[in-house]
């Protein structure tokens, strides 16, 4: 329940241009992205409650299989994953949208894997991997139930906000894993 709580931020972030973009990769020899080339709606969800309960990520709660199937079946979308160690630690999912725009719907780590400067390694890599489809621009939506360290992490790798709105606050809820 939100009712009565403050309204949370929005900030609408993008990035222009590869000039604009400020990469930051770190030296971890077990550390790995690698794309899913087979789309798996259950990996996806899977990825989404695990992290997204943290930040009370919204607009899928309601899905099905069918809702999750469709979305990460488009052609247009990509999920890559972080492994470090051979571990799963996070995720991202990005799309090149009708009007050529990259739009990177979700990047998150697994929270015992936020501080090793993972964040900034994916973020730069889904960021690297947008600019290569020669885009118009890349777009990325945050807000104040975020990380404290995403919002300064998206603006160090060359993000600006274009606007801030301020929407009701998203419901706190719980993962389905280990119900």
């Amino acid at each position: 329940m939100t009712e009565g709580l403050p309204p949370k931020t929005v900030y609408h972030l993008v990035m222009m241009s590869p000039d604009e973009f400020h990469p930051k990769y770190i030296n971890r020899p077990r550390f790995s992205i690698l794309q899913l080339t087979t789309p798996s709606p259950e990996f996806n969800w899977f990825m989404y409650e695990l992290i997204g309960p943290d930040y009370r990520w919204g607009g899928r709660k309601g899905w099905s299989k069918e809702d999750w199937n469709a979305f990460v079946s488009k052609p247009s979308l990509e999920t890559w994953v972080a492994y470090d160690d051979g571990n799963p630690v996070g995720f991202y999912e990005m799309e090149l949208m009708n009007d050529q725009t990259i739009k990177i719907h979700c990047v998150g780590l697994i929270k015992k894997y936020i501080g090793l400067g993972l964040g900034s390694h994916l973020l730069s890599h889904c960021v690297d991997r947008g600019w290569n489809y020669a885009p118009t621009k890349i777009t990325l939506n945050t807000c104040s139930h975020d990380h404290p360290r995403a919002l300064p992490n998206y603006l160090k790798r060359g993000f600006q906000i274009e606007s801030k709105s301020i929407e009701p606050q998203n419901p706190v809820w719980a993962s389905k894993i280990f119900k």
